[in-house]
This record gives structure tokens, sequence and C-alpha cells, in this order.
């Protein structure tokens, strides 16, 4: 059997979505997370998603996910192509701040290695992170006014929190990023609130 999977050309023909019905179809069959992950390695090898990716799916389809497709966040194409036309002329605009972590020479290689169109991100403007103009506040908002017995009871409530932002939400963020971000370079990079 072990020759029939090695040699199958199926082999390299999985994808992420695949995948993700194959662990739900595991879960459902009562399989555990390091029966599913052997399972992988041995029709995917190297290709095989780790095991704490696997632990991850597991769980969500434990929690009772129904969707097995990637979660994906839109943001507003056509007006990002209107206000800076000569971006995503690859098809793909990557953003990332300036921490020494993301600018490291290795990091850079790999993201050149893609294709991938950088957008700069101006030093010194936290004004210009999503999750502190927009996730943040309206977590805080949900949480408001509650009291926590356990830090369980927290970590529940801000999923709950998450899971209640529509993809609404996310598109008017990524708008007000893109507008927060040209403010700030018509502004000489400094810091806008």
């Amino acid at each position: 059997m072990a020759g029939i999977i090695e040699s199958s050309p199926a082999r390299q023909n999985f994808s992420r979505y695949d995948i993700h019905v194959i662990i739900k179809l595991s879960v459902i069959l009562g399989k555990d997370v390091s029966c599913i992950q052997q399972d992988l390695v041995t029709v995917l090898g190297e290709n095989a998603p780790s095991i704490q990716t696997v632990r991850k799916w597991v769980k969500s389809v434990t929690e009772g996910r129904d969707d097995i497709e990637d979660e994906l966040v839109l943001a507003d194409l056509p007006a990002i192509r209107k206000k800076r036309p000569g971006l995503l002329q690859s098809g793909i605009l990557f953003h990332h701040d300036n921490a020494p972590v993301h600018t490291a020479r290795a990091v850079t290689d790999v993201l050149a290695g893609y294709k991938w169109e950088l957008l700069e991100h101006p030093r010194y403007t936290p004004d210009l992170a999503p999750c502190d103009f927009h996730l943040f506040p309206k977590m805080k908002k949900h949480l408001r006014g509650q009291r926590f017995k356990t830090e369980e009871d927290i970590i529940q409530a801000t999923k709950v929190a998450i899971k209640n932002l529509d993809k609404c939400s996310y598109v008017t963020a990524f708008k007000d990023w893109l507008q927060r971000i040209e403010k700030c370079a018509n502004n000489g990079e400094c810091y806008v609130e």
C-alpha cells in the first residue's frame, strides 16, 4: 500500500481545501490529532501540514465550525486601484510594519522571491495599525462593563466579539487604513490621528 501512495501522481494535488475536508472527515470519524497528522504525512509526505495546523483545524471543527474554507478578508480592490493606480500590478499587495523581524534580510529576500508589491509602512506611526484604530475599539465596546471570573471567560468573550464583526466592518477598516496611510504620506510621514 505504501508503494501505491508514494508513486501516486494525485499525491501532490491536494489543496488546502482538500486537507481541511480530510481533517473534518477524520474528526467526524473520531480520529485524534496525532492519527490525523500521521495519515496526512503518509499521503502528503513533506507537503503535509504541521501538527500545530492540524491541531488548530481539529479544534475549530470540534468547536462547531461548519465551513471548511479559509476565511478571507476582502479589501476594496477597485478603490485601491483608483487611489493608487501604480499598486497591485502583480495582483498581491503585501503590507507589514517596519519591525526588525519584518525588515531582516532573510524575510525581505523571501518576499522579493514572491514578486509581491510591498506597501511601505512609515516609521513611528502607531496610528496606522488596523488593530489599534479598528479592532480593539470594537472589542472594547463589546466587552465594556463585563466582569470575568477566569482567563478562559475573557478568551471566550473575546472570540465571540471577533466572530460578531461582519465582513463589511473589515472592508471599512481597510478603507480607513488606506486613508490614514495617504494622510500620513501627505503629512511627511508624521504621526496623525
